[in-house]
């Protein structure tokens, strides 16, 4: 599995919300999906560190202008969120909380600041419904 496959999952997932994959070069910082209701930064990590204390690095970490785009959008009132995929776990953030402990933080770290987790794959109506919730309590 990669990124590329992960957007795809993503993609066919969210159809019920019309989700749209974005490749925009113009506007640094974008994130990769954009649903009714929102966006969505996309990051895929092949392993998990073996050691439990160290901090989980990506590949493709969040740059600043992703990490800036987030928060701006999160506090105007959008909703700006990250999935992040290893394996078969799933791990849904704020983007906000997403700019603040990805790249900094250990595995249960991450856990434990995400809004959803899913341990055994992605369940794709819970992730739904979750996208539903969030547009309701975050938009003014």
């Amino acid at each position: 599995m990669s990124e590329h496959d992960m957007r795809g999952k993503i993609i066919e997932v969210l159809r019920p919300l019309d989700a749209v994959s974005v490749e925009n070069r113009c506007g640094p910082g974008t994130p990769d999906v954009n649903y009714i209701g929102g966006w969505m930064e996309l990051k895929w990590l092949r392993e998990w560190p073996k050691r439990p204390e160290t901090p989980v690095k990506l590949d493709h970490d969040l740059e600043p202008q992703q990490r800036a785009w987030l928060r701006r959008r999160r506090n105007r009132g959008g909703v700006a969120i990250v999935m992040l995929q290893c394996r078969r776990e799933w791990l849904l953030f704020d983007g906000i909380v997403a700019s603040d402990v990805i790249g900094l933080a250990t595995r249960q770290g991450l856990i434990d600041a995400a809004i959803r987790y899913w341990p055994d794959g992605l369940v794709a109506e819970e992730l739904i419904a979750e996208l539903r919730a969030l547009n309701e309590t975050k938009l003014p």
